[in-house]
């Protein structure tokens, strides 16, 4: 019996204040971030900041713990199939060279880079350094001076196709090609500080240090 009734009270003191549940702005004039604390202890962030690019929504599990709400996120995502690394290396006066090597940091040779001046098309391979030069595109127009490459290369048995561009004047560029990227899992944990029905941020990223949180 006195098992039973420790038991009863350690799950009570465990449960949630049922006065936290419900939906939060944020006090900014920069931001429309809401928050919806749901009873089942899930929950949804809207981050809704001026520039429509940085929209997104984050759900996960909360719980609330010595006055501090904590958001659990777990997610996935890809590593990057290609990284562009600008090298300060000695390059050959009036040539764009680049190096093409694998997630290991070994060269690929007879990797195929199309170099793009305005419309003119230059089709060269890598040697077996994985370097690749082209002689400066002189046909740029009057204040343009970027130059394009398209790369072809496969990934997960799919071939990809990429165009990028680079100011003409850069020195040496090293393409880092990762042909089978894994799904990484993560796991973040967000925390606010709860009070008199209003929230604070304290470690959350998508806002300013300590925004504030009113519930509606």
């Amino acid at each position: 019996m006195k098992t039973f009734f420790f038991t009863f009270i350690v799950c009570l003191l465990n449960l949630p204040s049922t006065e936290i549940i419900g939906k939060y702005q944020i006090e900014s004039e920069d931001s429309f971030d809401t928050l919806e604390l749901r009873k089942d202890n899930t929950y949804e962030y809207k981050v809704r900041g001026k520039s429509f690019n940085s929209w997104m929504d984050i759900t996960g599990s909360w719980i609330l713990k010595d006055g501090i709400l904590i958001l659990n996120h777990n997610y996935q995502y890809e590593e990057e199939t290609i990284k562009y690394i600008l090298k300060k290396e000695p390059a050959s006066k009036g040539h764009n060279t680049f190096g093409v090597i694998d997630l290991y940091e070994n060269p690929i040779p007879e990797f195929e880079v199309k170099y793009l001046c305005n419309n003119n098309v230059i089709i060269k391979k890598t040697n077996k350094k994985g370097i690749v030069k082209f002689k400066k595109c002189d046909l740029l127009k009057s204040g343009n001076s970027t130059i394009g490459i398209e790369l072809k290369y496969v990934v997960n048995g799919k071939v990809v196709t990429e165009t990028t561009s680079f100011n003409k004047n850069f020195e040496h560029v090293l393409l880092r090609i990762n042909n089978s990227p894994k799904t990484i899992k993560s796991n973040r944990k967000y925390r606010f500080a709860y009070k008199n029905g209003s929230l604070k941020s304290i470690d959350f990223p998508y806002v300013k240090e300590m925004s504030s949180y009113k519930k509606l």
